[in-house]
């Protein structure tokens, strides 16, 4: 088995956050770290340096999850997978600009969290 990926967690809803942290271990991911909200995950991928950030677009707070993603490019080219509820497509050309590897529309299962990931090791 390769090396065990270390994710970060970008959720404002606990449920979700429970939901995909017990999927992406069951996946054989470590789950490093959880935020809530933009700037406390900013501070996190520093302190944490994340292999991967699984992010919700929609957080409370001054940012949302591209805001956050944009501002965390500025010190690191950790690869992002975005979730959202919002398939509107200007979120979507809005994300594009920050080079993602997924953008995967709620609810997800672990069959397509899975997918997500294995398009970081091709």
């Amino acid at each position: 088995m390769s090396v065990q990926k270390n994710i970060l967690i970008v959720e404002d809803e606990g449920i979700l956050v429970l939901v995909n942290a017990k999927l992406l271990t069951d996946l054989g991911y470590n789950v490093i770290g959880k935020a809530s909200n933009g700037s406390e995950a900013i501070e996190l991928v520093k302190k944490l340096n994340p292999d991967i950030i699984l992010i919700d677009i929609k957080l409370k707070g001054e940012m949302d999850g591209i805001d956050t993603i944009e501002e965390i490019q500025k010190f690191s080219n950790v690869p992002v997978i975005y979730l959202t509820g919002n398939s509107e497509p200007e979120t979507y050309k809005r994300a594009l600009k920050t080079n993602f590897i997924s953008f995967l529309i709620k609810p997800v299962n672990g069959e397509i969290l899975k997918q997500a990931f294995e398009k970081l090791n091709t």
